[in-house]
């Protein structure tokens, strides 16, 4: 049985199985089991999204500046996911995400797709920010182009 953090070139597990894990003082967290179906690597704080060419589990990073329904969102990566690799990804919980080199954010803003770089996010903006595309909350300030804690809640 495969780790939160198993990665390998094959299944060691179905596709969409899910994982929880506890953490001191942090709660649980609940890790979903995916394909990195895209010819990019996912890495630590990387939004990953479902691939709209499956009904399965696999997924690809996160386009650079553009927005994505919030279904559509599977997990953010707590660890590198090689192209063409399984892994689990953070579906839900207290995780590192990568912020895009647009603009900072500020602990409890609410938080979209869409950041400059692939796979990072951005604040949601109320009236420029489709709401529907919100997925997480960071807890803390992240700066531009860092990584910091945010709480997420994925459901693609």
């Amino acid at each position: 049985m495969p780790t939160s953090t198993s990665v390998s070139a094959t299944a060691e597990a179905e596709l969409g199985s899910t994982l929880s894990t506890n953490v001191t003082d942090s709660g649980s967290r609940t890790w979903i089991y995916v394909l990195n179906e895209g010819s990019v690597d996912l890495t630590v704080g990387d939004v990953a999204i479902r691939n709209t060419t499956s009904t399965q589990f696999r997924v690809v990073i996160a386009t650079a500046g553009t927005l994505i329904h919030a279904l559509r969102v599977v997990g953010v990566a707590q660890h590198t996911i090689a192209a063409g690799f399984y892994g689990y990804v953070l579906q839900r919980g207290l995780g590192t995400i990568q912020v895009g080199s647009g603009a900072s954010v500020s602990d409890t803003e609410a938080l979209t797709t869409g950041g400059v770089e692939v796979g990072s996010v951005i604040k949601f903006a109320a009236g420029t920010t489709a709401p529907a595309c919100v997925f997480g909350m960071a807890v803390a300030g992240i700066s531009a182009s860092g990584t910091g804690n945010a709480f997420f809640d994925c459901r693609g």
